[in-house]
């Protein structure tokens, strides 16, 4: 699957360069929850941030395809029974998903809703362990990245609009659920990622 990922995305980096003068760059950010799959306990609310660049082929009918270079916070945020001990799992990764978009209206219209899939890498930058008993003093502060596998992937789903600000510059919005395929931790019972966001971004056409 790593391997099928990295193939796909150079593919679509050949058609970026073929193609550059219908390409546009920008840069995206979004906020959400995340959590792990398969975990004991109730699980909370924990915040899931990611801010990158994006970039995009879009033709001039309804296609676009492009790819995103972002630095995303995910992980979770567990409370426990009937200790009430509450842990934070701070994953970071680099994630680069690979997207192809489906847009509703043409490339000449100001407005272009959109739906679209992105088979998705993540490389893991830091992962932290934070403890708290059940009057909320912390027994525990530390680095976990040695317990989690360095490599992630998975797919993300979006669905948005994206509208016209100027001849070259789009605004765009949309709401994407990440659905992680590999095991997060080393050990122990299989984890998986998960996450739900609303992202924004420019995108400014540098093509003719």
């Amino acid at each position: 699957m790593k391997k099928l990922c990295i193939a796909f995305s150079m593919l679509l980096l050949t058609a970026f360069a073929a193609q550059a003068q219908e390409t546009s760059v920008g840069i995206t950010a979004g906020f959400g929850h995340s959590w792990l799959s398969n975990q004991d306990g109730k699980t909370l609310f924990h915040p899931s941030l990611n801010i990158g660049g994006t970039f995009i082929y879009s033709t001039a009918t309804h296609w676009g395809f492009g790819f995103d270079v972002k630095y995303s916070r995910e992980g979770n945020h567990v409370r426990y029974s009937p200790s009430d001990n509450t842990v934070w799992n701070n994953l970071d990764y680099v994630r680069v998903p690979v997207r192809v978009t489906y847009f509703f209206n043409t490339l000449d219209s100001k407005i272009r809703p959109k739906i679209s899939l992105a088979p998705t890498m993540g490389f893991l930058a830091a992962a932290h362990y934070i403890a708290h008993d059940g009057n909320g003093r912390e027994y525990a502060n530390v680095s976990n990245k040695d317990n989690v596998n360095g490599f992630d992937f998975g797919l993300n789903a979006a669905i948005g609009v994206n509208f016209r600000v100027t001849e070259r510059m789009w605004f765009t919005t949309e709401l994407a659920y990440y659905n992680g395929f590999a095991n997060v931790s080393k050990s122990g019972n299989t984890a998986l990622n998960r996450n739900a966001n609303i992202n924004l971004g420019l995108t400014y056409g540098i093509g003719k």
